[in-house]
């Protein structure tokens, strides 16, 4: 009897070693490019300015998650590429628009299509509301990181209706 003790004593002693030597790891290369040369930045239900700030408004209106996403971000040379997935299961054939912002950037320059610095394209989810893409881009001189905005237009506003944009700026 004491030896299943025991043994299930070190089964789970070396299951929380493992487990924390991995999200160790893991925790580190998310948060830095290291090896791999990619970083996974997670979405949000934020909406931001071109220099990265977060849009307020007033009244602060809710605006609900209604889906989930990353990009995976790397350096590829002298261009950024990021592979950009979403998954929003209420919106089955949405088009979405994805921009690829570099920064740092004035608070006061435009990140529009055609803007220098920024990158776009289009995306539209599958019948399950997934969706996956790549956009990359050339990286301009004195870039320290990018971040993915996701828009999915209104036709009734200048407003996104839904919008998606990475957690942090993801270093390059």
């Amino acid at each position: 009897m004491h030896a299943v003790t025991r043994l299930g004593t070190s089964a789970a002693i070396i299951s929380l070693v493992t487990f924390s030597a991995m999200t160790s790891t893991l925790d580190t290369a998310a948060a830095s490019p290291g090896a791999n040369d990619a970083t996974t930045v997670p979405l949000d239900a934020d909406l931001r300015q071109c220099d990265f700030s977060l849009v307020r408004t007033a009244p602060m209106v809710p605006h609900p998650l209604l889906g989930t996403g990353s990009a995976v971000i790397r350096r590829a040379g002298s261009r950024v590429v990021a592979e950009v997935h979403l998954v929003d299961a209420s919106g089955p054939g949405t088009h979405f628009n994805v921009e690829l912002i570099q920064e740092p950037r004035p608070s006061l320059a435009g990140c529009g299509p055609g803007d220098p610095g920024t990158a776009f394209s289009g995306l539209d989810t599958d019948a399950a509301g997934a969706a996956t893409m790549t956009l990359q881009d050339s990286i301009r001189p004195g870039t320290t990181g990018v971040w993915v905005m996701i828009e999915r237009p209104d036709g009734n506003s200048q407003n996104p209706g839904a919008y998606y944009s990475s957690e942090f700026v993801a270093p390059v």
